[in-house]
């Protein structure tokens, strides 16, 4: 996207690290260091392997990250009210309703009624900091073969967008997005959900496919023109 503009793609990314620094979200500027190292070589990655492979390199360093991070923060916190009790508690419930879910909005009446009574404290769950897991129990089978659904859309359309820029960008950041809910319910705010919208609306489009295929049609018959291109004889050539 900043092709041709460094000094201010480089003022841009500059921008945003120190704004995620002025937050004062530790675990956000460790992910934003990661995730602006990661991007940078996987949008210069222009083979279909090399792609994957820094997507791999990419989604096992977010994983990490944010995993080291609410682990941390389960430590500090408290060492047994964390994401892994909050995941054990949320798939027990699923065990006991994954034909038709218990009802989108009521997790945490449900989550209430599977909870130890070790684990009751002032604060309270009110979502499962998996969303996945949230929506499996909210959904049931109907929503984990839609999420399955999805996921094969969407790895299936990273073969084809490997030529678009602006394409293997949205999917990164899609990317991360669904990474980033393993641990957390960043869809849930309207601002990301609305972005997620318009990355998908990108990923998937197929305008942009079109367009590269008559780029290269349009390279291919130039150079048959020029090919063709008739080269005038020299006049001590020419008959008499």
């Amino acid at each position: 996207m900043f092709r041709g503009h460094l000094l201010s793609g480089a003022l841009g990314l500059v921008t945003l690290l120190l704004l995620l620094l002025a937050a004062g979200s530790r675990a956000g500027i460790l992910i934003g260091l990661a995730i602006t190292a990661i991007s940078v070589v996987f949008l210069s990655a222009r083979s279909r392997v090399g792609g994957y492979g820094i997507l791999a390199v990419f989604i096992g360093l977010s994983i990490y990250t944010i995993g080291a991070w609410a682990k941390i923060d389960a430590k500090v916190v408290d060492p047994a009210f964390g994401r892994a009790e909050f995941a054990r508690t949320t798939i027990e419930g699923i065990e006991q309703n994954w034909t038709t879910g218990v009802g989108f909005g009521a997790f945490q009446k449900v989550y209430q009624i599977h909870e130890k009574g070790s684990m009751i404290f002032k604060s309270y769950v009110n979502h499962a900091h998996n969303d996945y897991l949230e929506l499996a129990l909210e959904g049931g089978l109907p929503v984990i073969l839609l999420m399955v659904a999805y996921a094969v859309l969407l790895s299936a359309s990273s073969t084809r967008i490997r030529g678009e820029p602006l394409q293997k960008a949205a999917f990164l950041s899609l990317a991360f997005l669904l990474v980033h809910s393993l641990v957390d319910y960043p869809l849930r705010t309207a601002a990301l959900s609305m972005t997620f919208a318009c990355l998908n609306g990108i990923v998937f489009h197929r305008g942009f496919a079109d367009r590269l295929n008559q780029r290269d049609e349009l390279g291919k018959a130039s150079r048959r023109d020029e090919d063709n291109l008739l080269v005038p004889a020299r006049a001590s050539a020419l008959p008499r």
